[in-house]
């Protein structure tokens, strides 16, 4: 019969191995609960693992270890009961661990979005973020939190559109890099006072618009600027292409 350090270093393989099922990881962690209640590596190991249902996981949140409860929080697999146990713990870490979670429910997200500082930072990172919750942190005072939302690849168009009036020009200037601003609006936001918000969508403009003549006649609007050279540039070319293309066809239909 194996030795229970024999037990363990078994046990550990199969908590490790990506290719476990849901049935053996709930004996592994079944077995330390009753052998060793007092040690939990191998349930951390079962509570990181992707394979976990969310049955075990609604287990495992109730054991009284912070690292076991903070994987529950950020697992792909979290139950909407689960979560919002977790939420009345009101510990921190685990409140940021939920933020980045996008299996989260409605109503944690909601709680979330007027939480401590570092929660609704971490909430601006989760992609399956819904657009009244998208809207409540567009209208954050910390101009921090408003900016990392702008890094949110999921904002739909109208919060965009929101923040690239920010007062804020690096706000805005990070809303113009976002590649689901339309070509309309980032026309729009070539009008901008700020150089550096020009600038930002000159960059955009170069790599996904770069035949958009409209767009780069916005920029060269605002003289002197180093993006008004750049545009000025960038235009003639485009200008003087069009022109010899022209010309090219119709010496063809001459011919």
């Amino acid at each position: 019969m194996p030795s229970q350090t024999e037990m363990i270093k078994s046990w550990m393989r199969l908590v490790s191995d990506p290719r476990a099922s849901g049935d053996q990881l709930e004996n592994a962690a079944y077995w330390e609960s009753i052998n060793q209640p007092s040690e939990t590596q191998i349930r951390l190991r079962v509570a990181r693992h992707r394979s976990t249902p969310g049955e075990l996981l609604a287990k495992l949140s109730m054991i009284n270890n912070l690292q076991i409860q903070v994987a529950v929080a950020g697992h792909p697999n979290l139950r909407e009961s689960t979560a919002g146990h977790l939420l009345k713990l009101q510990i921190r870490e685990l409140r940021r661990a939920l933020a980045s979670n996008p299996r989260i429910p409605i109503f944690v997200m909601e709680r979330l979005a007027t939480d401590y500082r570092d929660v609704r930072m971490a909430l601006t990172r989760n992609p399956a973020l819904p657009r009244q919750i998208q809207a409540v942190l567009a209208r954050e005072r910390d101009k921090k939190i408003r900016l990392a939302l702008t890094k949110n690849l999921k904002l739909s168009v109208g919060i965009l559109e929101r923040l690239s009036k920010d007062k804020v020009a690096e706000i805005r200037a990070s809303v113009a890099a976002h590649p689901n601003v339309p070509l309309a609006g980032l026309r729009a936001m070539g009008r901008d006072r700020s150089e550096m918000v020009r600038d930002a969508v000159f960059n955009r403009g170069i790599q996904e618009f770069s035949d958009d003549i409209p767009l780069f006649r916005e920029l060269v609007k605002v003289r002197p600027s180093p993006v008004a050279l750049k545009a000025q540039e960038h235009l003639d070319f485009l200008l003087q292409r069009d022109k010899s293309a022209k010309l090219m066809e119709a010496a063809g239909q001459g011919d």
